[in-house]
């Protein structure tokens, strides 16, 4: 059963779908419902990149030596969707104050929120960004090497074609040179007979060998099996 739109708007879906608060059901429900709902599909985009710069802020401040007055105990109450429980963690202002605004409910800080840091996670997540695009295939020669520089926070990526059966929607992974899948999402499939395309975010991706594997799908619950993957290999680098 795919989720209404009423409903995904009523409970927040996006966001919790994002902070991964949704049970397995609700997830494909939701998953259902917004690749054929643009709408959603934008809150989806927007959400991840919103939170992903929240972590880059997080990673920016760099902990002293000595205990940072600004590194406290936060309190995030509960949000207007009112189920949620409060969470409570240790994190940096500046982080809490992006999640709080995030949530779309209020926050209590004990010290004074980075709201410059904020601001400008918010301004990038926005704005346009130049994104060099690069075409992979399965071929056994030398994988291609994508170069970025450090403002590129997406590649584009072309597949070629590998099998001539089309389904509805794709599990694409990238995998680092040991196998460990570092990035994962499920794709509606691209207009029938055309190459499927995504957008690689490089934020948390390290330099070095990698593959991009892709699986069809049925449904976006459905669970492939390791040979149901198609290797699209390549090197990354920053410059």
């Amino acid at each position: 059963m795919t989720m209404e739109h009423a409903e995904a708007i009523d409970t927040g879906a996006a966001e919790r779908y994002a902070l991964g608060e949704m049970n397995e059901t609700e997830r494909d429900q939701y998953e259902e419902h917004f690749f054929d709902c643009p709408d959603c599909a934008d809150e989806v985009k927007a959400a991840t990149l919103f939170l992903e710069n929240a972590e880059a802020v997080v990673r920016e401040d760099d902990p002293p030596a000595e205990k940072d007055p600004s590194e406290r105990r936060v309190s995030v109450p509960v949000s207007r969707w009112g189920d949620w429980k409060a969470l409570f963690w240790p994190m940096p202002l500046g982080a809490a104050a992006a999640l709080a605004l995030f949530l779309g409910g209020p926050a209590v800080y004990l010290a004074s929120v980075k709201v410059p840091e904020l601001e400008r996670a918010r301004a990038e997540a926005e704005s346009l960004q130049a994104a060099p695009w690069v075409f992979l295939s399965v071929s056994r020669s030398e994988p291609p090497v994508i170069r970025v520089a450090s403002t590129q926070r997406m590649v584009g990526l072309t597949l070629s074609k590998s099998e001539t059966r089309s389904l509805p929607f794709y599990l694409c992974e990238v995998r680092d040179a040991g196998g460990r899948v570092v990035l994962s999402n499920v794709v509606a499939a691209p207009p029938r007979g055309g190459e499927l395309q995504i957008l690689l975010p490089t934020g948390t991706l390290q330099p070095g060998a990698h593959a991009v594997a892709v699986a069809g799908l049925e449904t976006v619950s459905s669970r492939p099996t390791a040979s149901d993957f198609t290797l699209y290999p390549f090197v990354f680098e920053r410059q």
